[in-house]
């Protein structure tokens, strides 16, 4: 590897503090029940996000964590409290199976914190709140505020997929960015590709890439560097580079390595595939800092 500072923006992580927020899904007795959940049972605070050269962390996207998930804005007004060494945004929490009315007051709590964007996890039981007619009129109104909705749902399943892509064409100004590469798996991988094909025609649409140890959550395992790069290869075929972004989903990730492994095995993985640096860069850095609007310190 060169010389040369590598500069990543990771658009995909989270900090807390336990003692100051809610985080009822970090708590011992509450689901998920993960065996190495004690694990995150501690603070992670900006400080402990750091990188070793060649790589240089030059800015992050927090996503909301729990820190009260019926203020969502007290998240916000943490977050803006603590001290950032580099450039960050946030995403934050919006319940959007709550009643209309008390979903525009909650969006309305949040405007003025200036988030780049909001969360409902439309996985498991959540996963009907996708479908719901309301989020049609939640969606009109990130549009016209400039939010991106962070979608966290299984898109080899055609009824996510279908509905993500009605959205798109309703709010044509609404950008989408789905979560953890739209939980990829091995079993559902053609299903998987045909979405990423059906929503590869949406300019408003990006993904993420990250979330790898979910697929054994809440246990201590190995990157599967063969995995990772088969999701990639296939997502590069399907969208192009300034629609895709590596993250981290830090702290998580550290089931399987610390921060600074992850970022160069990301690395290791592009040489592998035979990416230049320069859309390595696109995809560690360039199209987060573009899809965030995040302005770099």
């Amino acid at each position: 590897m060169s010389e040369q500072c590598i500069g990543i923006i990771d658009p995909h992580l989270h900090v807390w503090q336990l003692s100051a927020g809610h985080y009822h899904w970090l708590r011992p007795n509450n689901p998920p029940h993960w065996p190495k959940k004690v694990v995150l049972q501690q603070d992670f605070l900006p400080a402990d996000l750091a990188l070793q050269s060649p790589f240089r962390l030059l800015g992050v996207v927090h996503i909301e964590a729990g820190f009260n998930n019926q203020q969502p804005e007290q998240e916000l007004f943490w977050l803006s409290q603590q001290h950032w060494p580099f450039a960050y945004r946030s995403v934050a929490f919006l319940d959007c199976a709550a009643p209309i009315g008390e979903v525009e007051r909650k969006l309305q709590a949040l405007l003025p914190y200036h988030p780049a964007g909001v969360r409902h996890i439309f996985e498991g039981e959540d996963e009907a709140v996708l479908q719901r007619p309301e989020l049609e009129t939640i969606a009109a109104w990130l549009a016209q505020h400039q939010l991106l909705l962070e979608v966290q749902c299984d898109l080899s399943k055609a009824s996510n997929w279908q509905r993500l892509a009605e959205l798109a064409v309703k709010q044509p100004k609404l950008q989408l960015v789905l979560n953890h590469a739209g939980l990829v798996t091995s079993e559902r991988f053609s299903d998987w590709q045909l979405a990423l094909q059906q929503l590869g025609q949406y300019p408003t649409m990006a993904m993420k890439l990250s979330g790898w140890e979910m697929q054994q959550a809440g246990v201590t395992s190995s990157f599967d560097s063969r995995w990772f790069q088969r999701v990639l290869a296939a997502a590069l075929e399907l969208l192009p580079t300034d629609r895709l972004m590596l993250a981290s989903n830090f702290p998580l990730c550290l089931w399987q390595g610390s921060y600074q492994q992850l970022w160069q095995r990301y690395f290791d993985s592009g040489q592998a595939l035979g990416l230049s640096l320069a859309d390595w860069q696109q995809l560690s850095r360039h199209s987060a800092q573009s899809w965030y609007r995040l302005a770099l310190i």
